[in-house]
């Protein structure tokens, strides 16, 4: 299980769903050139577009619709407003585009045989033209049925590339159609368009005048017609109603109907009379039966003889009342009150009887009226009952013979204008503007045509830029490592230029040895400086106390892990802390092979036995000692002054054979579990100790001894062969492990020495 180590500076990386507007500008940054390219490529296409296109004018001319001449209005039920019908307007742009149209100016103009028409044509139709003419070749030129196929075959095909050169719109919202004309010479094109639109004008008189004429001989029959239907219609309704004597009077209404209608009024007037009667003789009759005197009626309320007995009646009761409150019941006083109060209430039901009385003559009254007024209108029902059958069928003789009446007077004036029409037949659209010869061409413009190729260009550029970037998939990005598989870059380091020889600088080694001791030859260099950030990076990861055991590897060989390993021990070793290299390269073991050749040119030591608590020496052990004192001498001799060089102290080695010779027992594969004792026996003793293994992708015991250490470092060498997909893949070997990966090196890269200080360069040189 691949687990990896978040820096511990608190920033936090893009994940692997977003891209952010860094990535953008580096794509762009990156791939300047070939969107400067692409862009240039456009524009000189533009530039050699607008110099070797034929140059071509348009002519246009303006001509207006009469909306009075033309079927383009028509009214809003609803609104009543007049709308503007668009289908028509369309309908009229069609018309102008026609072949019919087009025909007649090319007879016009004669320009059946103008070669910059009939080059324009399309492929399609030159082919089809060909092969009509071959065939009319092989069945004979003499022939007069071909002859005249051919002349309308290239009749369609100089209408195809006329119309190809005709614009035809509506200006905006208005009546106003522009017609214009494409065409190399500028007075052919203000010809042509001129030529149209009168052609327009005349085939819209020619098809009004045809339309009058035969609508004017079918509205001459038509009014022959509906006029005697008309007249027969009139003679049935008078003749109908002398025999029905059905008298009509002004209003259009009958004699029996006007009195049936006067009856009908004197009989609902005799009932309400009737009702109103009733309703008062019987409020005044219960008024008497309850022998109340309060009664609101008309008759009553304005009867002075009545008012006076009610005067009378309050004054008694209240005389009665003061009576009662000074005598006792009994009293002669109280029994004359009390008689006199009985008689004024006799005297009130009397005059209310004699009112009775009255309202009951009154309804007698009424109901005779009513009666009467029934009678009458059963007579009057009565005599016209037999007459309302015929003043229905009346009523829709009159019906027809109006509808007649309004059909004849409307075809009339349509004819009278119909007449007037094809006398004198008017246009249904006039030219506003006439075309002129154009004083620029319409195309190519240059403004259009030159900003277009360029956009076109930087666009293909874009395009290419993103899918270059798409379609590449190195791992030599360090955001693109950390958003697709979220490992964190250590750092660049760029690849190893040699320097100029300074003091200390080990002479006669081989060129490519020679970066193995790069931070001591060259310490203000780019790689050097890109080294100590890497360090700077790891100092982050490694805890301040304890020790720790880094295991720096690769995905396969030739990747500069070596070197990485072998110069950041330096690094370490000469800032005074303590530091052991292990060579756990047991393929190709060239730090070993170093510690035998020239371990005091690369300040490397091998370690002494004792360490491991083993007194027992080899002929390989003491070689190695006798080559860690020669290094120690060499590191002497090479300072002036008898002085230490604290440049070049030698770093502590664990070789290959060192680990090898640990192995117990004949067991093929011992050094694995020797190394795993060896480093739990040294890590007490050193605070760093940093493990040089092989490519994991083709040796296992690189995986085994990933699983032993602390945290492993991948050291990315060969960006251009290495994919996203490939090392993806390649960490995927580790299976369930549980492998800690600190970060990514990427090693050889060319962006450590784009940001090199006038001091370093100086202290360089």
């Amino acid at each position: 299980m691949i687990e990896t180590v978040p820096p511990r500076d608190g920033r936090e990386y893009p994940g692997s769903d977003s891209v952010s507007l860094r990535d953008l500008f580096n794509v762009l940054k990156k791939n300047i050139p070939i969107i400067a390219v692409c862009t240039v490529l456009g524009l000189t296409l533009g530039i050699l577009y607008s110099v070797k296109t034929p140059s071509t004018y348009q002519a246009t001319a303006r001509l207006v619709i009469d909306p009075e001449q033309s079927r383009i209005l028509s009214q809003d039920a609803t609104t009543g407003t007049v709308i503007i019908e668009a289908a028509e307007i369309a309908s009229q742009v069609e018309i102008v585009k026609s072949e019919a149209i087009a025909e007649s100016v090319i007879r016009e103009l004669g320009l059946m045989n103008d070669p910059e028409i009939v080059s324009s044509t399309s492929w399609q139709s030159a082919l089809k033209g060909y092969a009509v003419s071959a065939i009319n070749s092989l069945a004979g030129s003499g022939d007069t049925e071909h002859a005249a196929q051919g002349t309308e075959e290239q009749m369609r095909r100089t209408m195809d590339g006329f119309l190809d050169r005709v614009s035809v719109r509506r200006v905006g919202q208005s009546y106003v159609l522009e017609i214009g004309y494409r065409s190399g010479d500028p007075e052919k094109a203000a010809r042509t368009a001129n030529a149209l639109a009168e052609a327009y004008i005349r085939n819209g008189m020619n098809d009004r005048a045809e339309a009058a004429k035969q609508g004017a001989l079918w509205l001459e029959g038509r009014l022959v017609d509906i006029g005697g239907k008309a007249r027969e219609a009139a003679l049935a309704a008078e003749e109908y109603r002398n025999q029905h004597d059905i008298t009509a009077m002004a209003n259009e209404t009958s004699l029996d109907q006007q009195q049936l209608s006067e009856v009908s009024s004197q009989m609902l007037a005799a009932r309400a009379e009737t009702a109103d009667a009733s309703a008062k003789l019987t409020t005044l009759s219960r008024l008497i039966a309850s022998n109340s005197t309060d009664a609101n009626l008309p008759e009553i309320a304005n009867n002075p003889q009545i008012l006076k007995l009610r005067d009378e009646m309050r004054l008694a009761e209240i005389r009665l009342e003061g009576l009662k409150e000074r005598y006792s019941a009994g009293n002669p006083a109280i029994t004359t009150a009390t008689a006199d109060i009985a008689r004024i209430q006799a005297n009130i039901v009397n005059e209310l009887r004699q009112v009775e009385a009255l309202y009951r003559s009154n309804l007698e009254i009424a109901q005779g009226r009513e009666k009467l007024a029934e009678q009458q209108f059963e007579n009057a029902t009565s005599q016209g009952a037999d007459k309302n059958i015929a003043r229905v069928e009346l009523a829709e003789i009159e019906s027809r013979a109006n509808t007649y009446r309004r059909l004849y007077e409307s075809l009339l004036q349509q004819f009278v204008s119909t007449f007037q029409t094809q006398s004198f037949p008017l246009g249904k659209a006039r030219i506003v503007t006439a075309a002129t010869e154009p004083l620029s061409r319409n195309w190519p413009k240059p403004s259009v045509v030159l900003p277009f190729s360029l956009v076109l260009g930087m666009s293909f550029g874009l395009f290419a830029a993103v899918a270059r970037n798409s379609l590449d998939r190195r791992a030599g990005s360090s955001e693109r490592l950390q958003r697709e598989l979220g490992i964190t870059s250590l750092g660049h380091v760029p690849v190893y230029r040699a320097q100029p020889t300074a003091n200390g600088q080990a002479e006669g080694l081989p060129a490519t040895v020679m970066p193995l001791r790069a931070i001591l030859d060259t310490p203000y260099s780019p790689f050097s400086e890109a080294l100590r950030s890497v360090k700077n990076s790891l100092d982050a990861i490694i805890p301040a106390h304890g020790s720790v055991v880094i295991g720096i590897t690769s995905v396969g060989s030739g990747e500069g892990k070596t070197t990485i390993a072998t110069n950041l021990a330096q690094l370490y070793q000469n800032e005074q802390q303590s530091v052991l290299l292990v060579d756990a390269d047991f393929v190709a073991a060239r730090l070993t092979r170093l510690a035998f050749n020239a371990a005091p040119d690369f300040a490397l030591k091998p370690i002494h036995p004792a360490t491991f608590g083993d007194t027992s020496t080899t002929g390989t052990t003491t070689r190695l000692l006798r080559t860690s004192r020669s290094t120690e001498r060499s590191c002497i001799d090479h300072e002036p002054d008898g002085m230490p060089d604290h440049s070049a102290v030698p770093v502590p080695l664990l070789t290959v054979e060192q680990t090898r010779h640990l192995a117990t027992g004949p067991y093929r594969y011992g050094h694995l579990s020797a190394l795993k004792e060896a480093l739990a026996k040294l890590r007490p003793k050193y605070k760093l100790i940093i493990v040089d293994m092989s490519g994991f992708e083709e040796s296992a015991d690189t995986r085994t001894i990933c699983s032993q250490v602390d945290g492993i470092i991948l050291v990315i060498g060969n960006n251009k062969k290495l994919t996203i997909e490939r090392l993806s893949e390649a960490l995927k070997v580790f299976g369930r492990s549980r492998v800690s990966l600190l970060g990514v090196i990427s090693n050889r890269s060319d962006t450590g020495s784009r940001h090199r200080s006038p001091l370093s360069r100086g202290l360089t040189a």
